[in-house]
């Protein structure tokens, strides 16, 4: 009986991952694999990645 509902829920999640690939293109899901991996990485190596702060407007040197 666990034979069965093993060899069930195996054909149940390959149908399913099979209907997945289907419909999201495998490219996006690469890409965005890349992505994720590319910051955990980052983050693992300890680089911290911040944005430079923005000047306030009356710093800025303007000529009008």
């Amino acid at each position: 009986m666990t034979r069965l509902v093993l060899a069930f829920c195996g054909a149940v999640f390959l149908g399913g991952l099979g209907a997945f690939f289907l419909f999201v293109p495998p490219l996006l899901i690469a890409t965005a694999a890349l992505l994720i991996s590319g910051l955990m990485l980052t983050l693992g190596l300890g680089i911290h990645l911040e944005l430079q702060p923005v000047p306030p407007p009356d710093s800025i040197g303007r000529k009008d």
